[in-house]
């Protein structure tokens, strides 16, 4: 149970720094299960985390910065875990990168949350050197990927641009209000879990559409 009552201010050790830096992003990610972004205010993070609320501006100048270095993290876990599935099953048809992408894929709803924030609100409100450094970050990180497969680097790059944009898409659609059934005109209750069948179909079609033309 989180108490009201603060830590000490300043962490002296560099673990310690880097400890209480993980307990923030902890806290702001709890804290995003039950309150929007837009709802989410860094008062709360600090309360959650049992930190001053100046404490916490020692560490994350503003909310969007707090959710850069947030969905940073996400990205060079899934990109750690997919480089090692690569690696691990060398896949040379087109059948088993999908196969190993949507293996590494399952289960990043939270990736991707933050994913449909990158561009609607976290680059446009950070500082423009850090949106910078988070881009570089990112094309380097991606270059582990590049090297597992079986294809040249531009067509590789093709499909993980595919993967981005379908999992945004397919993210917010899942959030949107359901639709009408066109039979019964009642709301459709299936739209928060189609997304995985509905992502491998798009998923399979590009990469077998891309390997077909890769050079």
């Amino acid at each position: 149970m989180v108490t009201d009552t603060p830590r000490p201010a300043r962490a002296r050790s560099a673990e310690e720094k880097n400890r209480r830096r993980d307990d923030i992003l902890r806290a702001a990610e709890r804290l995003w299960t039950t309150t929007t972004y837009a709802d989410l205010s860094m008062n709360q993070v600090a309360r959650e985390a049992r930190l001053a609320k100046g404490t916490l501006y020692l560490y994350f100048d503003t909310k969007e910065e707090l959710f850069l270095a947030l969905l940073s993290e996400h990205l060079h876990a899934w990109i750690t875990r997919t480089a090692e599935l690569l690696r691990e099953r060398q896949p040379r048809t087109p059948t088993e990168v999908s196969d190993a992408l949507l293996d590494s894929s399952e289960t990043l709803t939270p990736l991707r949350r933050l994913l449909v924030l990158l561009g609607t609100v976290l680059e446009r409100n950070v500082r423009p050197e850090l949106a910078t450094e988070f881009r570089r970050d990112l094309d380097a990180q991606l270059g582990r990927l590049v090297e597992h497969m079986p294809y040249s680097p531009a067509t590789t790059l093709r499909i993980l641009r595919h993967l981005y944009a379908v999992a945004i898409g397919w993210q917010q659609f899942s959030e949107s209000l359901p639709g009408l059934d066109p039979n019964t005109g009642e709301p459709m209750q299936d739209a928060q879990w189609t997304f995985q069948s509905e992502f491998e179909l798009v998923l399979r079609a590009v990469v077998d559409r891309l390997a077909a033309t890769d050079s």
